[in-house]
């Protein structure tokens, strides 16, 4: 089979760069500890777009900052904090996180340290350069 991809090295190229955005993509799966270390994300790959969900809470509440009223009484553990990131190499971008210590929703892009063990989650209104960025500590 290697012999048959060595004589074509455009197939063989190309298998090997689709290999390797895979296994990129999926170094951004697990569970991650916030930088406040009161919840854990876990995040996963669905549809080709990445989210992550809180799955744990130092202390349960409900969600009761939430600027949408009637969304105050759901609880903060089990929400859906990471939404609908796309994979431009070697990061994860256009997507939205949800912060529910104040409430508030903002576009969010994230990539990986060097070692892989922490996840950069980069939250902002409008312009990338116009946000914040927040540290989250890989769980094993």
């Amino acid at each position: 089979m290697i012999k048959k991809l060595l004589k074509k090295p455009a197939l063989f190229i190309f298998l090997l760069f689709f290999a390797n955005n895979v296994f990129a993509q999926n170094d951004f799966v697990g569970k991650w500890l916030s930088p406040s270390k009161k919840g854990i994300v876990e995040t996963y790959i669905q549809n080709n777009k990445l989210y992550g969900k809180l799955v744990w809470v130092k202390t349960e509440r409900k969600d009761i900052y939430n600027a949408d009223k009637s969304l105050r009484n759901r609880e903060v553990k089990g929400m859906i904090m990471l939404n609908d990131f796309k994979w431009e190499a070697p990061q994860w971008v256009e997507g939205k996180i949800y912060d529910a210590e104040g409430g508030s929703t903002y576009s969010s892009k994230m990539w990986l340290s060097d070692d892989k063990q922490t996840l950069n989650v980069r939250g902002y209104l409008g312009f990338s350069l116009l946000g914040r960025t927040e540290k989250f500590t890989r769980v094993n």
